[in-house]
């Protein structure tokens, strides 16, 4: 059974943008008003991750907030995650699921195709990404755009959750065009106060969802 979903702002943290480390950045998050908080690190030992994972669960817990972790189901249930994120070509939907049967599991999407196997697969939400160019991850490829949001949307009820290239002058119209969710890395990471920038973030998706009838 699906767990129903409702984040507005994204949060993922980032160890090459952070000014004050990922569980303070976290922090500073969950002041602005973030429900879901996504630990993001590929290049640190596994030791270390479970550490901070552990961290950011307590955190999180004590604010009612979730917590999932990138690409790594083994993290996830180690630490006791709400929940995993799989990007495209880093892991297995299925696999996911074995190892957190009750856990949120989340599924990057680049095409209408991959978003009907999510949601065949039993991903409980699809990120579309990137809906712009964006200089945080390498590794993307074309940008949906807000028509491929809105394809999602006419194929898929699932919560979508919207990533890359996201900021306050486009946020209302990647809502509009059918997001969920939004996450903005750059934009909230990379700046001096990330409550601030949230609770912006924040105030301008549920406007647009309001706009939207939903």
């Amino acid at each position: 059974m699906r767990r129903e979903i409702h984040w507005a702002f994204y949060f993922i943290t980032d160890s090459n943008l952070t000014r004050q480390g990922a569980l303070k950045d976290s922090e500073d998050a969950i002041r602005g008003g973030a429900k879901v908080i996504q630990y993001r690190e590929k290049s640190k030992p596994f030791d270390e991750m479970l550490e901070e994972a552990g961290a950011l669960l307590a955190l999180c817990e004590a604010s009612g907030v979730d917590l999932i972790i990138n690409d790594s189901p083994e993290l996830a249930r180690a630490v006791g995650a709400s929940g995993v994120h799989i990007g495209q070509g880093d892991g297995s939907l299925l696999e996911a699921r074995k190892r957190i049967p009750d856990g949120i599991i989340g599924v990057s999407c680049g095409t209408v195709a991959d978003v009907k196997n999510a949601e065949l697969g039993g991903a409980d939400y699809i990120a579309a990404s990137p809906v712009f160019f964006t200089g945080t991850k390498k590794d993307l490829g074309r940008p949906v755009g807000l028509d491929g949001i809105a394809r999602f949307r006419q194929v898929t009820g699932l919560p979508i959750v919207a990533i890359g290239g996201i900021n306050l002058a486009n946020v209302r119209d990647v809502v509009l065009a059918g997001a969920d969710s939004v996450c903005a890395i750059s934009a909230t990471v990379g700046t001096s106060d990330i409550a601030a920038r949230i609770r912006e973030f924040e105030a301008m998706i549920i406007s647009a969802r309001k706009e939207k009838g939903r």
